[in-house]
């Protein structure tokens, strides 16, 4: 391994719970172990995929969050027992890997809920809007702290909450916590104060009117996140590690609108001098990490960097709110290992969180200490697969509803999350096989075939491998391309 890895590869701790290296899986939808926007339950193919993650060398894992009111059928997530149960028999299997399991929950998406069309025709025509109640209840899904739009859809507003429905909410953190903490898991992350989700729309002025004791003073909007904590150490002990998402600033102009690196703009969200003072308000009412980067779903690629976002584009704010708390804070977002490295050894923050890269290569890790980068299939930040209901304009999710199952895809790994479907099954009878160019598609046929037993000859009429994919990633900002070109070339 490179001597400036090093710093990555360094225990560290979050409350009393010791971590072996400082490499964060953030968690991504789909990833899940009790299911994704379907009925709950102990979920193997989530499982599968985070004991890969764990067995190469990840130090904290954190499956795709759970939302703990199921926006599919209406389910609260603490009252179905039998699958803490199955995760109860599961976690020892986990636990020989050496790393550690923080569950994510999530009170929900309030207006960021992401609206089909499906869903539009749902909640516009009265009659199916009350048959289609019992399994997907719009108007309590997408209520938020004020009445709002949605992030996706003009169709389906977001109503205000009542300060009931936020008493069950909070009751409801506390038991699904205890449930996990009684299967093993090592802690619970609350998603949170971040990306513009309902927890941190509470937070954000621009979201929440209210005049209640859940808006208008800081205390007010930050209310909500604090009573969730309390209660989950009410009910779990002091000692129980509760992590929260958090979003430094959001970089939001007001809805539907974020900014640009750069850019001059008026936040209509947190800026820094809220932030530092709300990371502090946070640590001491209970949270025990801030596992940070910026955004709201009005400027979701800082959450989520496209290509063209810089690498690391979150650090130097996240850097910043370090110097605010005396709590571990991690980074994510497009994170290099290398300057994560740096940062973590110049204590500018305790651990790096990486997600899509992940779903890429479930090795990499392993291969990064090992000293075979040059194999690691790269994340070419496509959003493809991992996150293709966002498009230029934030037109609704145009995914089959029957393809939303584990979410969890990857453009350049067809195998994630969908096992069953695309898998490598070697050959009885093998063949010669001749694939007619060498672009990304021959390379690629080239690589399975031969995985599979076969003898795969590719023919090229130049004298290079990568087809019209050498001019696609010839832009400057494309080096990921250019890295899986390499990777290609390397894999022939």
């Amino acid at each position: 391994m490179k001597q400036q890895l090093e710093p990555l590869f360094t225990p560290w701790k979050i409350g009393n719970c010791q971590i072996k290296n400082r490499i964060v899986l953030t968690s991504m939808g789909g990833t899940n172990l009790l299911g994704w926007m379907e009925v709950n339950h102990f979920d193997k193919d989530g499982a599968k995929f985070i004991l890969e993650v764990a067995k190469n060398n990840c130090g904290l894992v954190l499956p795709g969050c759970q939302p703990v009111y199921n926006p599919m059928y209406g389910q609260w997530l603490y009252k179905k027992k039998k699958m803490y149960e199955d995760l109860a028999k599961w976690m020892p299997e986990f636990h020989k890997t050496g790393a550690k399991l923080f569950v994510q929950l999530t009170a929900g998406f309030g207006r960021s809920f992401t609206i089909s069309e499906m869903m539009e025709t749902l909640y516009t025509n009265k009659a199916l809007r009350v048959l289609a109640k019992p399994f997907m209840d719009l108007d309590k899904i997408t209520a938020a702290p004020s009445p709002s739009p949605n992030r996706w859809s003009d169709k389906v507003p977001s109503r205000e909450m009542t300060v009931e429905e936020i008493q069950e909410f909070i009751t409801a953190f506390g038991k699904t916590a205890k449930l996990l903490k009684d299967a093993g898991v090592d802690g619970v992350e609350i998603h949170a104060v971040h990306e513009g989700y309902l927890l941190d729309q509470f937070t954000l002025k621009y979201v929440n009117q209210r005049t209640d004791e859940y808006g208008g003073s800081f205390e007010n909007r930050y209310r909500f996140a604090v009573e969730i904590v309390k209660e989950i150490k009410k009910v779990c002990g002091q000692d129980f590690p509760v992590s929260l998402r958090y979003s430094v600033e959001s970089k939001t102009k007001g809805f539907r609108e974020g900014a640009l690196p750069g850019e001059s703009f008026t936040e209509a969200g947190r800026d820094m001098a809220e932030s530092e003072k709300a990371a502090k308000y946070l640590q001491d009412a209970g949270y025990d990490m801030l596992n940070c980067d910026n955004g709201t779903y009005d400027a979701w690629y800082w959450a989520h960097p496209p290509i063209y976002m810089p690498e690391n584009c979150n650090l130097e704010d996240v850097a910043h709110i370090r110097k605010f708390v005396d709590i571990p804070v991690v980074c994510a977002g497009r994170m290099d290992p290398e300057t994560a490295a740096a940062a973590i050894a110049d204590g500018r923050i305790d651990g790096a969180g990486f997600a899509r890269q992940f779903l890429a290569d479930q090795e990499w890790v392993t291969k990064l200490m090992n000293d075979k980068e040059d194999d690691i299939r790269p994340c070419i930040l496509c959003h493809n697969g991992c996150f293709n209901m966002c498009h230029y304009k934030g037109v609704p999710n145009d995914q089959a509803l029957s393809d939303s199952l584990h979410l969890a895809r990857c453009a350049v790994n067809a195998e994630t999350m969908q096992w069953e479907k695309h898998k490598i099954v070697p050959t009885t009878s093998p063949k010669k096989v001749h694939i007619i160019g060498g672009g990304i598609g021959g390379m690629e046929a080239a690589r399975v075939l031969k995985l599979r037993g076969h003898e795969p000859v590719i023919h090229e009429q130049t004298d290079h491998l990568g087809g019209t994919f050498i001019a696609a990633s010839a832009e400057s900002y494309k080096g990921k391309l250019r890295d899986l070109l390499t990777w290609y070339r390397k894999q022939m």
